[in-house]
C-alpha cells in the first residue's frame, strides 16, 4: 500500500471526518443562509429599487471572501491544540491524504456549497420584492457583464494564504493571517512605489504594483502602461502565488510531529 497517497484509506479518511464535522457544517451552512438572507433581504428592503446584477455581485464578492477565508483559517487548525493534533496525527493516513481532505473542503465543496446557498437566497429575495415595476434577473455566475466567474479565481488565491495560515499559526488563525496579508500588502505597495521613483526620478502618482503608472513633467502628467499583450501575463503572479501558498501548507502539515 502507497504511503503516499491510497484511494481506499483515503475514502475512509474523507468518510470519517465528515462523520465527525457533518453537523458542523450542517450548522455553518445555516448560518451562512441566514446572514445571505438577512444582507440581501435588508438591501432590497431599504431600496426603492430592486437589487441590480451590479449589487448581486459585489454581495456575492464579500460574502465568498468574508466567509470563505473564515472557513478556510479553521481547516487545519486542530493540528494548533495538542490533543487534538495527537489525535488527528496519529490516524492511519498520510500526510497527503489529510491534506487534500481539508483542501477539497475548503475550495471546491465550500465554492459549491456558497454559491448554491447564494443562488437559492438572491433568488427567494428576488422573488419576493415589493416592487412594482420591471423585475431584475438573476446575476450570472459564467456570463454577464459582471464576470463573476473572475471572483473565483481570486478567491483560489485567498484560499491558498488562509489554508497556509491555518497550518502556520497555533491559534488566532483569521485574525493573524488577515493581518499578515494587510501588513504584506502595505509593504508591497509602498516598496513598488519608492522602487519607481528611484528609476524614474520624476514626481509620481501613488503606483500600484503591475500596473501603470503616471509621470508628472512640468505642467504635464503623462500615463505610463505596458501593451495589453504584455501587461497579460502579471495574471501568473497570483497563479504563482497560490501554488506556492498550497505547496507551503501542504509541507507545514508533513512537518507536524507528535
Amino acid at each position: 500500500m502507497s504511503q503516499f497517497f491510497n484511494i481506499a484509506r483515503f475514502g475512509r479518511l474523507f468518510s470519517k471526518h465528515t462523520t465527525e464535522h457533518g453537523g458542523g457544517y450542517l450548522l455553518a451552512t445555516g448560518v451562512l443562509l441566514g446572514g445571505l438572507g438577512l444582507v440581501l433581504g435588508a438591501s432590497a428592503y431599504l431600496s426603492s429599487m430592486p437589487l441590480a446584477p451590479s449589487q448581486q455581485a459585489a454581495f456575492f464578492i464579500l460574502g465568498l471572501f468574508g466567509a470563505g477565508s473564515f472557513f478556510t483559517s479553521t481547516v487545519f487548525a486542530l493540528f494548533g491544540d495538542k490533543k487534538q493534533a495527537t489525535a488527528a496525527l496519529m490516524l492511519p493516513a498520510s500526510h497527503s491524504e489529510k491534506y487534500l481532505v481539508g483542501w477539497l473542503y475548503s475550495l471546491p465543496i465550500f465554492l459549491a456549497v456558497y454559491i448554491g446557498c447564494f443562488y437559492l437566497v438572491d433568488s427567494l429575495v428576488l422573488q419576493f420584492d415589493s416592487y412594482e415595476g420591471p423585475r431584475t434577473h438573476l446575476v450570472q455566475l459564467f456570463t454577464g457583464e459582471e464576470k463573476l466567474y473572475t471572483s473565483l479565481v481570486a478567491y483560489a488565491v485567498v484560499n491558498a494564504v488562509f489554508l497556509w495560515g491555518s497550518i502556520f499559526f497555533v491559534k488566532q488563525h483569521f485574525v493573524r493571517t488577515a493581518f499578515g496579508v494587510l501588513l504584506a500588502v502595505v509593504a508591497v505597495i509602498a516598496l513598488n512605489f519608492q522602487v519607481m521613483q528611484a528609476l524614474v526620478g520624476q514626481e509620481l502618482n501613488m503606483v500600484m504594483p503591475f500596473a501603470g503608472m503616471s509621470l508628472h513633467e512640468g505642467k504635464e502628467w503623462y500615463a505610463i502602461n505596458l501593451p495589453e499583450a504584455q501587461s497579460g501575463w502579471f495574471g501568473l503572479v497570483p497563479l504563482a502565488m497560490m501554488l506556492l501558498a498550497w505547496a507551503a501548507a501542504y509541507r507545514r502539515v508533513t512537518e507536524k510531529q507528535i
